[in-house]
């Protein structure tokens, strides 16, 4: 989203002022007892949990994590009182999804990998409660490994999510599935608008923590994990070479891919991010192309355009994979859509192959996730298909220097 000027994010008065008594209310049952790491496992826990899910998170600009990440280098205090911030506010954000885990209907929050998600977030929220909150540089030190050991532990998420509901699916016949929407007994969920949520609310605190950690491991040309001139056409050549090689091993073959228009263009933002949507889509257009003219036959490349305008970047992926029918779009952005074969099947070959090995598709988050990646930074995704010719997608960067955007 975009504030104005006139609205003051609780990280930067946070920043200016410090962390008195006042600054946040403290659940006082945490007060008196040692808390669990394992999940909510007492009524006590559950209280704690709910009291945290209850409360807002903190507004916290993109401008503000670059503004801060800069004075961090020069500014000891400025370090803690960020971490200070990030020991207060990430069990507000934690708390939240893990209740929104817990009510999910119709039995999907009772199988076993959402659970697991669940506790999964509920032991990270535990584990910073109980943490003492930095008030010196070794705690500040500690306390930033753990959250990048806490980061590392949620890797998995996006898998068991998929998992699960897989899992739904094979346990719960009397619920129906379509389109991201599951109904039982006429009562209709929207899982997709779940799910936008709560990935939206995840990238947010990726960011956070990793914005934190990254300040403790400096890179040239970099604050944090925000690269102050980050080359949009660099980032997609490291793309490109990552999807030709998974096309390449799972077909034999794969499509070149041509870059033309501002390639030398450069923006603050992170390359990560930025790398994760350019790598899904392209291996959907490679695998488009290969599988409509295949593996012997002349595959036409892939084009990606880039220009630079005043407010934004947009960047453009096409590619003539005989594109999918209009009454079919909106399908993919449903978290359960896929055109490449059962997702069972690709979560089975992820895990033989290890956590490190990609598939080529099947997975059907890689789509609504870019999306998500793009709209958590002010950008947007479109896509246009032509049916019998090919693929159009859009890419809206915001440029982070110019607007106020709000992390989610």
């Amino acid at each position: 989203g975009v504030v104005t000027g006139a609205r003051i994010g609780a990280f930067s008065h946070a920043l200016r002022n410090g962390f008195g008594a006042g600054a946040r209310l403290v659940a006082p049952i945490c007060q008196r007892r040692a808390m669990s790491i394992d999940g909510a496992e007492s009524e006590e826990d559950t209280h704690e949990l709910m009291f945290y899910s209850m409360r807002k998170p903190a507004t916290v600009t993109l401008k503000e994590m670059y503004a801060y990440g800069q004075s961090s280098k020069n500014s000891q205090r400025t370090l803690l009182l960020a971490a200070q911030f990030l020991h207060d506010e990430l069990p507000v954000r934690l708390a939240r999804r893990a209740r929104e885990l817990a009510k999910l209907p119709f039995g999907l929050g009772d199988t076993s990998s959402i659970k697991g998600v669940r506790k999964l977030y509920e032991r990270s929220f535990f584990r910073i409660r109980r943490f003492p909150k930095p008030t010196n540089t070794q705690l500040e030190e500690r306390f930033s490994e753990m959250l990048d050991d806490i980061k590392t532990e949620h890797n998995g998420v996006q898998a068991n999510i998929a998992r699960g509901l897989q899992e739904l699916s094979e346990v719960r016949k009397d619920v129906k599935r379509g389109h991201g929407v599951f109904v039982h007994d006429g009562m209709p969920f929207d899982f997709g608008e779940f799910l936008d949520r709560f990935y939206m609310s995840r990238v947010g605190v990726r960011v956070l923590i990793g914005q934190h950690v990254m300040l403790h491991h400096p890179q040239k040309g970099f604050v944090g994990i925000i690269q102050t001139e980050c080359k949009p056409s660099e980032v997609c050549e490291h793309a490109i070479e990552d999807a030709r090689r998974v096309c390449d091993t799972t077909y034999g073959v794969a499509p070149e891919v041509v870059m033309e228009g501002a390639l030398d263009l450069v923006v603050p933002y992170i390359p990560e991010q930025l790398h994760y949507i350019f790598f899904e889509l392209l291996k959907n257009s490679m695998r488009a192309v290969v599988e409509r003219y295949g593996v012997s036959g002349d595959l036409p490349p892939i084009s990606i355009v880039f220009a630079e305008g005043s407010e934004e970047v947009a960047i453009k992926v096409s590619d003539k994979g005989g594109g999918i029918p209009r009454s079919g779009i909106h399908r993919l952005w449903t978290y359960t859509f896929t055109t490449a074969g059962n997702t069972s099947d690709k979560l089975q070959e992820m895990s033989r192959g290890g956590s490190g090995k990609s598939i080529m598709a099947g997975f059907a988050h890689g789509l609504p996730l870019s999306r998500i990646y793009a709209r958590a930074f002010g950008g947007d995704l479109h896509v246009m298909s032509m049916q019998g010719h090919g693929t159009d997608v859009y890419i809206h960067i915001s440029k982070m220097g110019d607007r106020e955007v709000v992390l989610p």
